[in-house]
């Protein structure tokens, strides 16, 4: 075992290693329970001993927080389902370069450049989020007279100088089961505005997603979105390789604020809830 590495099997032990600036590997072994919600240092990577490792979180509380240069592999975050199962700290500078891979959550991840965080990238391969509800989150894009409700997953580049530019690779998203929605949107990426930060985003590829937004009939200023760009997000490929499927009101299935220069639905694509044209 690397010097700079070393192993959680309790919940006791992953919280000292990671407030342990001299550790930069944790390798989480076994499922720990009732974890506080903890937070990664600058250059901390987390991983799974195996494929099965997860980390539960207590009731009512976020669940791991990124600082900047983290990476996140092989493992199960069970948080919520309206808490964060992962979120970042927004008094750093830079997320630098966050990577998740094969990483599966119960509750939702969120990603902001916002307050201090002036830029980095983000990096997924491969994340399930089997439940998530995004619906309390009160920060919400606005324009063409509607508000659009957070998603299970959201990057959003909130800063409004031109100058601040956040750049991802998004492969390998799901979102919900059949049936089992996740509540608010599924998929949600976005800048700024229109004159405002920008995320650069090279892919964004879907699996299977499942959303229902919860929106009371008659509401006329409040969507979502199976899988949404909104204004500020500049997307080289958007890909649906699953079913996108919607199932409530003003649940738009597929929608674009921002800029997407090819986009490929390769699954069946469905709205069960009325005004969801998208």
């Amino acid at each position: 075992m690397k010097n700079n590495e070393k192993s959680a099997a309790t919940a006791e032990e992953l919280v000292a290693l990671t407030k342990d600036k001299g550790v930069q590997r944790i390798v989480v072994v076994g499922d720990l329970i009732d974890v506080p919600s903890v937070r990664l240092a600058p250059g901390q990577f987390l991983r799974g001993q195996h494929e099965h490792s997860s980390i539960t979180f207590a009731a009512g509380v976020d669940g791991l927080q990124l600082s900047s240069d983290n990476r996140i592999h092989n493992i199960r975050l069970n948080a919520s389902e309206d808490k964060r199962a992962i979120f970042n700290d927004t008094s750093v500078e830079s997320l630098g370069r966050i990577e998740l891979r094969s990483v599966t959550t119960t509750g939702c991840v969120r990603i902001l450049a916002r307050d201090k965080v002036r830029g980095g990238h983000v990096d997924v391969n491969g994340l399930d989020i089997i439940a998530a509800d995004a619906r309390s989150e009160k920060e919400r894009p606005h324009g063409y007279g509607v508000y659009v409700v957070n998603g299970a997953f959201t990057l959003w580049n909130m800063q409004q100088d031109t100058g601040v530019v956040v750049s991802a690779d998004l492969v390998g998203l799901s979102a919900g089961r059949d049936g089992a929605p996740v509540r608010g949107s599924g998929i949600f990426v976005s800048g700024g505005g229109d004159k405002a930060g920008r995320l650069n985003v090279r892919r964004l590829e879907t699996n299977a997603v499942y959303s229902d937004g919860g929106i009371a009939s008659g509401t006329a200023d409040q969507i979502t979105g199976g899988v949404f760009t909104v204004h500020g997000a500049y997307v080289d490929v958007v890909r649906n390789r699953g079913p996108v499927v919607t199932y409530g009101v003003n649940d738009m299935v597929l929608d674009n604020w921002g800029v997407v220069d090819r986009w490929t639905a390769e699954a069946k694509i469905t709205s069960h809830g009325p005004s969801g044209i998208g």
